[in-house]
């Protein structure tokens, strides 16, 4: 199993949720992972061993994770999966937090592909997992809306919608009732941003994804339409640069209070501009995991905020303990 190195930081942070990651395969390939100890599946075909997530945590995060690029591309593909695989087991993601300094993990479904039962399983092994649940867009909307409530008072603390690999818009009608039900009892909602694939052109899955449906301007229907609810768009609005400001100027246009940032593959000036544009009730430590490598994240926010306690705290733990109902 990986072993990982603290980074030496300015700073320990007393606290830490990391409010986006995941647990187990969450693309089509669906592999059994979550609770299996890792070295049993195998790479992509055509994996070189080059990972550019690798290179850009190092980095600093000092460039978009995702360009226009095919070949780049395909090569960040292959690593994601390897990663996922390698990574997004039980025992490597506790590993992780060890290593880290990670007090919580925010444990993010994907159906079909993960579900809120292993968040849940995971977190009755380990209560640094939090669960949260996704909507079963296969089962009819009766039976989906019955279980999403009884995953509530099973313990689940926040929505997840993918948009891209669950291929149903964030405004579709088969959104809605979910997202009313979360909203409606001030629960967080969770979506992915980013126009970006997550299956290579030869895949079988490519074409079951639209990456359209990771458009910001989606973003802008659900605050018009719902202006009151806790909104976290995933990854800053999006990972290929540009999103964070224009997702500030959206939100300051319609004066949403309630929209929360997280920080997953942003390095220290990406932190300082969350700050900036959002201000420090409103943005939230995140890692992707196991896309982004913790120890690196917690880092570059130590980095970020070393000269602020106050701020600090409400980035590492408070603001996401706040709206995942937890103790402040």
């Amino acid at each position: 199993m990986e072993v990982f190195k603290t980074p030496e930081m300015p700073f320990k942070p007393k606290r830490i949720i990391d409010y986006h990651t995941h647990l187990g395969d969450i693309f089509h390939e669906n592999q059994n992972i979550s609770f299996k100890r890792p070295g049993f599946v195998a790479d992509p075909p055509g994996f070189t061993g080059f990972d550019p997530f690798k290179d850009l945590e190092e980095s600093g995060y000092t460039r978009p994770l995702i360009v226009d690029d095919v070949e780049a591309q395909n090569k960040l593909i292959d690593a994601g999966q390897v990663r996922i695989w390698q990574r997004a087991n039980i025992f490597t993601t506790q590993a992780i937090m060890d290593a880290a300094g990670i007090d919580y993990m925010g444990s993010l479904p994907i159906l079909p592909n993960t579900s809120f039962e292993e968040a849940l399983a995971a977190s009755k092994l380990d209560p640094r997992f939090i669960p949260f649940t996704c909507p079963d867009f296969d089962l009819p909307e009766d039976e989906m809306m019955a279980k999403l409530k009884q995953d509530i008072k099973n313990g689940a603390k926040g929505l997840k919608i993918h948009p891209i690999i669950q291929n149903v818009s964030i405004t579709d009608k088969r959104c809605e009732k979910p997202i009313e039900l979360f909203g409606d009892l001030g629960m967080s909602i969770t979506y992915h941003c980013g126009v970006n694939d997550y299956y290579k052109a030869d895949s079988p899955h490519h074409a079951k994804t639209n990456l359209e449906y990771g458009a910001l301007h989606y973003t802008l229907d659900l605050l018009d339409k719902y202006p009151d609810y806790v909104w976290v768009p995933a990854h800053g609005g999006g990972s290929c640069g540009g999103e964070l400001e224009a997702l500030a100027e959206l939100v300051a246009k319609k004066g949403c209070k309630n929209v929360y940032i997280e920080s997953s593959h942003r390095g220290v000036d990406g932190m300082h501009q969350m700050l900036e544009l959002f201000g420090e009730d409103r943005i939230m430590f995140a890692t992707d995991w196991p896309f982004d490598t913790c120890t690196w994240s917690v880092k570059y926010a130590a980095e970020a905020f070393k000269d602020d306690p106050v701020v600090a705290d409400k980035f590492f733990y408070r603001n996401a303990a706040r709206i995942l109902g937890m103790t402040l």
